[in-house]
């Protein structure tokens, strides 16, 4: 076989073993590669397929290559009737050689001449690379062609010494290629990313969590990328861990991907692959977007084969995940990775505006991360030790509602009066007492307008101070909040307030009636009414006290 302009000559099996790392650009370790020839040989159609480690899978693997073969070459206006060549690569295992292999892989190739058969390809000839050497399975004659050493580059008319007068060097092997993205293990770093995953987890447990998280995590990548543009190799260990699981957020991932004008390539590329070498297992799966943004970068700079390798790991790693597949579609259609980063700009920023007007919606009730934190956790790890935490009998408990109660008109009234800050043991008294449904129902806005905007800043203020591990206190406040802001008419902060609560307690049942009654656009002033009600009820109650 020969090219019509005789650039390069394909006269012999041995030519047609040596021209496969040109042809793909690689080497394939452990794989099936198969080619369709085209006029000029080295085009057509290519393909590989990884040979998965447990033999009992290669059947399968080769079933589904062969299919998947026959409708890419379809694809590209090409019929496979005119002939497929088949590639079957594999170094030996320890304590095995290279007549074992070769041996090994022989059945790979009977079941896909008889899958292309059967879908009407021809086979024109089985090729096994094993250890630098090439075996002719489609030869009958004992002996012959099997396990004969691939030319010399040093021999004139071989393949290698025609590329290398043309210029061209044969292309990496697959295991060089993904040392530059392959995690290593280390115990020590692996025991901070556990540590980092529970601490995101626990700060990550409301809507306004989860924002401040993407928010640092989009600075961090920031920060990162900056760093690596000046030249730097390696990130702080705290920094390495954090940008890793604030990568498992989709917009993160869309942040990172904007990353990718020509001049930030090289840098993107190595921060990428930097982090995903320190996504050793059980933390496999948190490589995955990391890979998937390598393989971004590789593709805007043209080198498929990182690109697609890349994505391999990914996609073998979680199947399910969306964008690993769609950049992997992309890379085959041959689709412009430019237009890609167009629309991933338009979707961060839109994505970015959003996050600003959540983060000044949640500033309002977030949990406070300053020294006052400190502070406001010991008051509320007093106040839960206190007898107010367990209060045995009905008439104790009807006590104590209407005491939170009037703790809490005073508040307003400090409210009112411009002095917006309550004593340590005051505020977590409020919040232990709203913690009992009755006394939240009876804490419920049912006055007038005027005093909203008091009601308003006395559930942010105190919601506030619901730092972990008191988080769970924070739904009533909440609920409390997000009503008076749905009173205001400021439906977006009172959303995110009920949504925060159910993200705290899922089975906060008033939240999840006023969240569903803004969704269906119901009017407040029903349920007013029936709040009214009910506050005039526990009023009323307020008689029973006499008889104690």
């Amino acid at each position: 076989m020969s090219t019509p302009n005789n650039t390069v000559q394909i006269t012999s099996l041995p030519d047609l073993a040596q021209i496969l790392p040109y042809l793909l650009g690689h080497y394939p370790d452990d794989s099936i590669a198969l080619h369709a020839p085209g006029p000029n040989f080295l085009d057509g159609p290519t393909m590989t397929c990884p040979l998965p480690e447990d033999t009992a899978e290669w059947r399968a693997t080769a079933e589904n290559a062969a299919r998947q073969f026959v409708g890419y070459a379809h694809d590209r206006g090409h019929d496979p009737a005119q002939g497929v060549i088949i590639y079957l690569c594999r170094e030996p295992r320890p304590g095995q050689s290279p007549e074992e292999t070769a041996a090994l892989l022989a059945p790979i190739g009977t079941w896909l001449t008889n899958e292309f058969t059967w879908h009407r390809a021809t086979v024109l000839r089985t090729i096994g690379l094993v250890a630098n050497r090439w075996w002719d399975y489609e030869c009958d004659i004992d002996g012959c062609c099997e396990g004969e050493p691939l030319p010399s580059p040093d021999d004139p008319t071989s393949v290698a010494a025609q590329m290398a007068r043309l210029g061209r060097t044969p292309g990496p092997r697959t295991r060089d290629i993904v040392k530059e993205f392959r995690a290593t293990a280390d115990p020590d770093f692996l025991k901070d990313l556990h540590a980092a995953a529970d601490h995101v987890n626990t700060r990550c447990a409301t809507n306004a969590g989860r924002d401040a998280m993407l928010a640092l995590t989009l600075d961090q990548i920031d920060a990162a990328m900056s760093q690596f543009h000046d030249g730097a190799t390696v990130l702080s260990r705290a920094l390495t861990t954090l940008l890793i699981v604030g990568l498992q957020d989709d917009a993160a991932v869309e942040a990172g991907m904007a990353h990718a004008d020509d001049d930030d390539l090289p840098h993107a590329r190595r921060l990428w692959a930097y982090l995903a070498r320190h996504c050793a297992a059980p933390f496999a799966r948190e490589a995955v977007p990391i890979l998937t943004l390598f393989s971004f970068v590789a593709w805007r700079q043209g080198d498929l084969i990182a690109a697609r390798l890349a994505l391999r790991d990914a996609i073998t790693t979680d199947p399910d995940y969306e964008l690993a597949t769609a950049i992997h579609l992309g890379t085959i259609d041959g689709e412009d990775p430019r237009e890609w980063l167009a629309s991933v700009r338009e979707g961060h920023a839109h994505r970015a505006a959003l996050l600003q007007h959540a983060a000044e919606v949640a500033s309002e009730y977030r949990p406070t991360t300053d020294t006052t934190a400190v502070r406001y956790r010991e008051a509320l790890d007093t106040a839960t030790s206190h007898p107010y935490g367990h209060v045995p009998t009905a008439e104790e408990r009807l006590l104590a509602r209407h005491g939170t109660i009037d703790i809490i008109d005073g508040a307003l009234t400090d409210f009112r009066n411009g002095r917006p800050q309550l004593m340590d043991e005051i505020a977590a008294r409020i919040i232990l007492g709203l913690q009992d449904r009755e006394t939240r129902d009876a804490a419920l806005s049912t006055g007038e307008e005027n005093d909203l905007l008091y009601e308003r800043q006395l559930w942010g203020y105190l919601a506030r101070r619901c730092v972990p591990p008191h988080t769970d206190k924070a739904p009533p406040l909440l609920t409390l909040l997000g009503w008076v802001a749905w009173r205001q008419d400021d439906t977006i902060t009172a959303t995110h307030a009920f949504t925060d609560a159910l993200d705290i307690n899922p089975g906060y049942e008033l939240a999840k009636i006023l969240l569903h009654g803004i969704r269906t656009e119901c009017d407040p002033a029903a349920l007013l009414a029936a709040f009214r009600d009910t506050a005039a009820r526990f009023a009323a109650s307020r008689a029973d006290l006499d008889t104690l």
